[in-house]
């Protein structure tokens, strides 16, 4: 089954929140993990992956938290997909490594298979933030400003 790593769902999590955020409002790794029931260790490895990848801002000290580091424009699924597990990948022999295969000699579904993770890596790189805020905001609505444990810097 193609599934999402719970780190990306946790990763779509805070970037959304601080999408639904103003610019400049700091959020908290505990905030976010007591919010909305994440493992407040796993959240935090993903929030620094998503920090190194230039996606969020890490302001350090007692008032600090995580802020996007780019527009809601700008930042797609797909880079936050890449952020926390690497390139997209639907087979093993497609990731650049070396592949130990045993169908491999005879395979006939490894072209058709990179051609379709190739769309699917366009298709998420497509999808900004504003996107999925804007699209889908009345699905489920989250109250997001106002609430304990966030921070702002305005």
């Amino acid at each position: 089954m193609l599934k999402l790593s719970k780190k990306i769902e946790y990763a779509l999590i805070a970037m959304l929140d601080l999408a639904n955020r103003n610019k400049y409002d700091l959020v908290t790794t505990k905030f976010l993990a007591n919010n909305y029931h994440i493992p407040q260790e796993i959240l935090g490895k993903v929030l620094q992956s998503l920090s190194k990848k230039g996606l969020l801002e890490s302001v350090q000290g007692v008032k600090g938290g995580y802020l996007l580091s780019g527009s809601i424009d700008e930042i797609n699924i797909r880079d936050v997909i890449e952020a926390v597990e690497g390139p997209i990948s639907l087979i093993s022999c497609s990731t650049g490594n070396i592949c130990d295969c045993e169908q491999i000699a005879r395979c006939n579904i490894k072209t058709p298979m990179e051609i379709i993770q190739y769309e699917l890596a366009e298709f998420f790189g497509e999808i900004s933030l504003r996107d999925v805020k804007d699209r889908y905001k009345n699905i489920f609505p989250v109250k997001y400003y106002g609430v304990e444990g966030s921070t702002s810097t305005n």
